[in-house]
């Protein structure tokens, strides 16, 4: 009989410990996919930049790897979370999962580890070594060129800077990132509703849902300024740019933290079902 009825860190080590394990196969393959799609992108873009001649110091590559970097992150976090109860889809993995003598938090949260926190440490990696392959490769084929360096992610940041920068501003890029993890939470909640084909049925209803706000959201917004242009105010409310991303971020933080309690307790209720 466990002790611990809600969370015990030993009995969760083991279950990680025992995730990994069982699932090494799959986890290796999709981790030599995610090296192999940025590798093929940033080599097969290096292969225009650098048939130029250039007299910058700086990579001329950098600016589409930092691109890449979000790009990829965003597609392959949404991903990720979509596969974080892909062992409820069939009836074997299923009751396998079932019977693991652990609570539902930490079935829960061993599973929401991986795929949130361990994908982005998997991710970082690979991206890494991705970049790697592309200086090594151009490195040989252009010896000439010592511009050709591996991507600075401090460039993802700054202003004025007379290099290409992402992001103008710290807040700007914390928005960048509030808004990654609130899509992935969609993705998490999704995959706690549909095990099976979770990703394209989370981005088909994220779509819909998405339309229907943007045409209800610009009706109204034309029905108030038709209704006030009437009408006169003393004075006007102007925010700041860090006001209005802070603000941004706030919201995503909040919904984001909503969508992960809300999909535990679907989890939670979708294995009392399961189990009867």
């Amino acid at each position: 009989m466990m002790k611990d009825t809600f969370f015990s860190l030993p009995r969760f080590m083991n279950l990680c410990r025992k995730e990994m394990v069982e699932s090494w196969r799959s986890n290796v393959l999709r981790i030599v996919l995610l090296y192999g799609v940025m590798a093929v992108a940033v080599i097969w873009n290096g292969y225009f930049e650098y048939r130029h001649d250039y007299e910058s110091s700086n990579d001329p590559a950098w600016s589409f790897l930092l691109v890449v970097f979000i790009w990829s992150l965003w597609i392959f976090g949404c991903l990720s979370a979509s596969f974080t109860m892909e062992k409820m889809k069939t009836k074997t993995s299923r009751m396998s999962t079932l019977m693991t003598p652990v609570t539902p938090f930490e079935r829960f949260f061993s599973r929401w580890f991986v795929f949130t926190v361990v994908f982005l440490v998997v991710f970082l990696i690979t991206y890494k070594l991705a970049d790697y392959t592309r200086v090594m490769v151009y490195s040989l084929a252009y010896p000439e060129k010592d511009f050709i360096a591996p991507v600075d992610l401090s460039h993802l940041v700054g202003k004025g800077k007379r290099y290409y920068t992402l992001c103008r501003t710290g807040w700007e890029f914390g928005a960048l990132i509030a808004g990654y993890f609130f899509v992935q939470s969609l993705f998490i909640l999704g995959s706690t509703i549909w095990p099976k084909n979770s990703f394209l049925k989370t981005f088909a209803s994220g779509m819909v849902i998405g339309i229907v706000y943007f045409l209800v959201g610009a009706f109204m917004s034309k029905v108030l300024l038709q209704s006030n242009m009437n009408y006169s105010f003393p004075g006007n409310i102007i925010m700041s740019d860090e006001a209005i991303w802070g603000l941004f971020i706030a919201v995503c933080i909040f919904f984001t933290l909503f969508n992960w309690i809300l999909a535990y307790f679907r989890f939670k209720e979708s294995e009392i079902i399961n189990r009867m």
